[in-house]
């Protein structure tokens, strides 16, 4: 079951949940608008689910650095390493977004990383915000030490699902946005079955001799691991597992941030926390290619095509990346944000331990004040 809320009642409650948390009003303005793009666009589990079981938790226990003041500590004309002082992804990212789009303004490409930064939620939000200023992007992040998943073949939990995204402005219609991790599936959505009481499809979680598991506890009891996008080696899985080293190299070494393969891990295996998470940002400007105007009238061509294709399966569209996506936000701007009950539940148990006003819309999902 779902209940639907305003979106400018969500942004609003978002806003002040993270001003309640420690953000400042501006950091906390920049965050909600990141919270609410993935509850918007039909990505619940890194919107305000995170908000009430990732965010607003570490800023008041103070893993996240509530009062983080970013600062460049390397920079030339089209790049730069922006350090986030242990502060909250969604804004300092927002920050490093911005600040490669006015360097690719100026130089055709350029190329922005962060270290010590936590998580950045949807990795859509950032390469879309880049859209809008008519530049292709590319975002992704790693999970800094923590290990999710082993490497293709492997026993130990060493990277990421090391999410990332590519954007390009398509005007006219819904731009190109392509969001996804590099395994088979986030292990949010594992964790989301888990909590619904569902089993996961076939193909999202194995055993180590590569048997299907479809109980979603097994991950999270060590027992079963998320496989990489493509599956086995037979069907691909390097592929997933290879995007995966590449997000670690560009987010980590690259970046000056952590990244799950140490030589320790080896050693102990022990659990490691999702800190010092680095992220990469490169944005793209048609006009250094002298495609200023044309770029994004091919883009639209292109798209549209694909869209006209005749379907395999008659009354079901061909698509593309993105365009879904824009039809659930013309929905959520027209009939409110959709919210899976038990996010709604988070958000009232959120405001009563922040002291703030529930939604109305939400009241229904638990006690109120």
């Amino acid at each position: 079951m779902t209940v639907r809320i305003p979106l400018d009642t969500l942004r609003g409650f978002a806003q002040e949940a993270l001003r309640h948390s420690g953000l400042t009003p501006e950091a906390a303005g920049t965050a909600a608008e990141v919270v609410v793009y993935a509850d918007e666009h039909g990505f619940t589990t890194h919107g305000t689910n995170a908000l009430a079981g990732i965010y607003s938790p570490r800023l008041l226990d103070g893993r996240i650095n509530p009062k983080a003041v970013p600062r460049t500590v390397v920079e030339t004309p089209s790049s730069a390493v922006i350090d986030g002082d242990r502060g909250l992804g969604l804004v300092t990212t927002t920050l490093a977004t911005d600040l490669a789009v006015r360097k690719a303004r100026q130089t055709g490409i350029a190329m922005v990383a962060v270290r010590n930064s936590s998580h950045f939620g949807s990795a859509g939000y950032y390469a879309h915000r880049a859209t809008e200023a008519g530049l292709i992007a590319i975002a992704m992040t790693n999970c800094g030490a923590q290990g999710v998943a082993p490497p293709l073949g492997g026993l130990t939990r060493m990277l990421g699902t090391n999410p990332l995204a590519v954007a390009a402005p398509a005007p006219g219609g819904a731009p190109f946005v392509l969001d996804m991790s590099a395994t088979t599936v986030a292990t949010g959505r594992i964790r989301a079955a888990q909590r619904e009481g569902r089993q996961v499809p076939e193909g999202w979680l194995v055993t180590p001799d590569g048997s299907p598991v479809t109980d979603p506890d097994a991950f999270f009891e060590g027992k079963a691991d998320v496989t990489w996008l493509g599956g086995s080696v037979a069907t691909g899985g390097a592929k997933g597992y290879g995007l995966a080293l590449l997000v670690d190299l560009l987010c980590g070494p690259l970046a000056g941030a952590s990244y799950g393969p140490t030589p320790d891990l080896l050693e102990d295996g022990d659990e490691r926390p999702d800190t010092d998470i680095g992220h990469t940002v490169i944005a793209i400007d048609p006009a250094a290619f002298g495609a200023a105007e044309s770029f994004g009238a091919g883009a639209r061509q292109l798209l549209d095509t694909v869209s006209a294709c005749p379907p395999a399966v008659p009354g079901r569209a061909v698509t593309y990346p993105g365009a879904p996506e824009a039809a659930r936000a013309e929905e959520s701007a027209r009939e409110g944000v959709a919210l899976p009950d038990h996010v709604a539940a988070q958000l009232v148990a959120l405001a009563e331990r922040l002291d703030l006003a529930t939604p109305v819309e939400l009241r229904g999902a638990g006690a109120s004040r």
